[in-house]
């Protein structure tokens, strides 16, 4: 038996199309999309259309982007404001996916398949404590229990941006990573391959090169810069850099800015002046 998971596509249709190109090479038996295939990126009802299209029988699980996403139609969410505009990149989607938002409703947030050659195993984007908590591999042992829990033999996460493989009590834990934005400084996407023979269940990440400068051309030429509000600049520095802005920025200035103390504009600024001057700093060479 083979699996291939992707997660994390955020809409980067040049990272998808490699990716899917390769799967198909390779021959899966099913195509696991392990969450936040949209939102975040340029086109998501593409990237949707795209892997029906390719896999027509492939498994689709929420991730917290569709949440969000699926958020925007409650009576809850600000339709104005400053949390509103916080969010604006997710209303845009809403409008870009609102033909597909059924579908999207429709998926699970977890899959356990119990019936496997080899074991058990449970998927999900997050973790065991909601699909925002992730497992990077800088994640101690300690933290692990209440995360991936301990009654299957292998558990597939995603969410972090950050592909790795490694044993924890007897259950092998596996990130897939993501296609569209990785957060581990390579630019390159990854995905999960999974396969079964006598020798038990191997797993493998693989990493694949794709048309940055094309994904970039499209976060321009789909709206996605000028509709989705301020916060996209963060998404485009991540995608340029390959590491997280936006979890720093949050926890910096989520709060000063719904209360007021500084402007969204500002508060980019600032995060995007500190972020890129360490990049730069970690850049220099010392002979």
């Amino acid at each position: 038996m083979k699996l291939a998971v992707i997660s994390d596509v955020h809409g980067n249709l040049p990272a998808l199309h490699v990716v899917l190109e390769h799967i198909e090479g390779w021959r899966p038996d099913k195509l696991i999309v392990n969450g936040d295939l949209i939102n975040r990126g340029p086109y998501s009802l593409q990237a949707l259309q795209l892997v029906l299209d390719r896999f027509p029988d492939a498994i689709f699980l929420k991730g917290n982007h569709e949440n969000f996403v699926l958020n925007c139609a409650t009576e809850d969410e600000p339709k104005s404001g400053v949390v509103y505009e916080m969010r604006r990149f997710s209303h845009w989607t809403y409008a870009q996916v609102a033909q597909e938002l059924d579908r999207i409703a429709s998926w699970d947030e977890s899959m356990d398949l119990d019936d496997l050659e080899g074991g058990t195993m449970h998927i999900t984007h997050g973790t065991r404590l909601g699909n925002r908590d992730g497992i990077t591999p800088r994640t101690q042992d300690h933290e692990l229990p209440e995360k991936v829990g301990g009654e299957k033999d292998i558990f597939i996460t995603s969410h972090t941006h950050w592909p790795f493989i490694r044993k924890f009590n007897g259950t092998t834990v596996i990130n897939s990573g993501s296609v569209g934005t990785p957060f581990d400084r390579d630019y390159r996407s990854s995905y999960a391959q999974l396969s079964y023979s006598q020798s038990g269940w191997q797993a493998e990440i693989i990493r694949l090169d794709y048309d940055r400068a094309k994904t970039e051309q499209d976060y321009e030429e789909s709206g996605f810069m000028d509709a989705g509000g301020p916060i996209t600049r963060l998404m485009l520095m991540e995608l340029r850099h390959a590491r997280g802005f936006i979890g720093t920025w949050l926890r910096d200035y989520e709060t000063p800015v719904i209360n007021g103390d500084i402007t969204l504009e500002h508060a980019i600024e600032l995060h995007l002046e500190k972020m890129l001057g360490i990049e730069a700093k970690q850049k220099i060479t010392f002979v």
